[in-house]
């Protein structure tokens, strides 16, 4: 239940190296209801945004790690 919004930055994730090996890979922020300020001199993120971050990563590290590998990669 929640509206997502895409963003294109111009700086660098680690996304960048994984497509480099020709995996298909997006960049992913939990920041909602945060001002787009990355890398501004005056950054900043909300304590309950940043918990609320670290919940949603703790879901899905463990989905991600779930998926099995395509034909070949094992």
């Amino acid at each position: 239940n929640m509206n997502l919004e895409c963003e294109i930055f111009p700086a660098a994730t680690d996304s960048h190296f994984i497509r480099a090996m020709g995996y298909p890979a997006i960049g992913f922020s939990p920041m909602n209801q945060t001002p787009i300020l990355l890398h501004d001199h005056n950054e900043f993120l909300n304590e309950r945004v940043f918990l609320n971050g670290i919940e949603i990563y703790a879901s899905l590290i463990p989905a991600l790690a779930a998926v099995p590998p395509l034909e070949g990669e094992t």
